[in-house]
C-alpha cells in the first residue's frame, strides 16, 4: 500500500495516458466500423452508438483521472499560497458542486500564522508605532490566552519583558532624529 502512495504520481499519469489512448482509440474504430456498417448494409446507428457510448464513457473516466492528478500535483508543487487564490477557488467550488469534492481552495490557503509569528507582527506593529501601549498590552493578553487554549506552545508572560519591547520603540523612534 505504501508503494501506491509514494508511486501515486506516476500511476495517475499512467492512468491519464492510459484512458487518452484508449478513448482516441475507441474512436477510430468506432468510426471506422460505422463506415464499414454503411458501406455494408449493417446497422449503422447501433454501430455508431455503441462506440459513441464506449468513447464518451472513456473520456468521462479520463477526465476524472486528469482532475485527480492536477489535485495531486497542486497538493505536491510547492505552491505559492494565497488568501485571494484561495477565496476564487472557494467560490468557483460554491458555484460548481464538483468542483468542491477537490478542496483546491485548501491546496491555496495559507497555514494560519503561529503564535510566536502573531506575536512578532504585534511587536513590530507597536514598535512602528501603530498601537498604543494599552493596545499593545491588550492584545498581546489577548494573544496569550489564545496560546493558552490552543495546542500550540504558549508563551510564558514572564518571557516577554514590555520593557525591553518599549526601550526598543523609543530607540526605532530617535533613530529619525538622529540623522
Amino acid at each position: 500500500m505504501s508503494w501506491v502512495k509514494n508511486n501515486r504520481l506516476l500511476l495517475l499519469f499512467a492512468a491519464v495516458v492510459l484512458t487518452t489512448l484508449g478513448a482516441v482509440g475507441l474512436g477510430i474504430v468506432g468510426v471506422v466500423a460505422t463506415f464499414g456498417a454503411l458501406l455494408g448494409g449493417g446497422a449503422v446507428v447501433q454501430t455508431f452508438g455503441t462506440f459513441l457510448l464506449g468513447t464518451l464513457l472513456l473520456m468521462g473516466v479520463d477526465i476524472v483521472f486528469s482532475v485527480a492528478l492536477f489535485r495531486e500535483l497542486a497538493r505536491q508543487a510547492s505552491i505559492p499560497k494565497s488568501q485571494r487564490v484561495a477565496a476564487g477557488l472557494a467560490s468557483l467550488e460554491s458555484v460548481l458542486p464538483p468542483f468542491a469534492s477537490l478542496a483546491l481552495s485548501d491546496v491555496f490557503e495559507p497555514p494560519e500564522p503561529t503564535v510566536d509569528e502573531r506575536h512578532e507582527e504585534l511587536t513590530q506593529r507597536y514598535v512602528e508605532g501603530e498601537l498604543s501601549e494599552g493596545e499593545y498590552e491588550r492584545e498581546l493578553q489577548a494573544l496569550l490566552g489564545e496560546a493558552e487554549e490552543s495546542d500550540a506552545e504558549p508563551l510564558d508572560a514572564s518571557e516577554i519583558d514590555i520593557e525591553s519591547v518599549r526601550a526598543s520603540a523609543t530607540d526605532t523612534e530617535r533613530e529619525p532624529a538622529r540623522e
